[in-house]
């Protein structure tokens, strides 16, 4: 059976809802921690540009059991520049170091660890940013 993780990610200019299901048999112990991500900022500027940290308030976005390598599945809306997978840690913002994420190409995510997201964004149209779903598969 295919272990996997769906994240609905929804970032309009006032909202930052991040929304997390696990779906199968997860031999890799990946979990997500929290059913709402929270975002490092509260608001996005139209025509700005940066990125946003997503994770479960203080705690971390999703814990990996043991080290495996996943595939992750997702589109980006117009505004968003990229998708990493970034380690854990408490009161952190940083999204310079973690792994790029592309659609459809493997990845090792090595455990045990504790993890969050980050969204790299440019050009946000006036009416913000998009939803989009990313779906995480052995």
């Amino acid at each position: 059976m295919i272990g996997v993780l769906v994240f609905l990610v929804a970032i309009p200019v006032e909202a930052t809802v991040v929304r997390a299901t696990s779906h199968g048999k997860n031999n890799s112990k990946l979990v997500p921690n929290c059913l709402t991500l929270r975002s490092s900022q509260a608001t996005v500027v139209a025509g700005g540009s940066g990125v946003i940290l997503f994770s479960c308030g203080g705690g971390a976005a999703l814990t990996v059991g043991k080290s495996d390598q996943f595939r992750p599945f997702f589109t980006l809306p117009t505004g968003y520049t990229g998708l990493k997978i970034v380690n854990h840690s408490f009161g952190a913002t940083d999204c310079n170091h973690g792994s790029i994420l592309v659609s459809g190409q493997p990845f090792d995510l090595n455990g045990p660890g504790n993890f969050d997201y980050c969204a790299g964004y440019a050009n946000v149209p006036s009416t913000g940013l998009a939803a989009f779903r990313v779906t995480l598969s052995k």
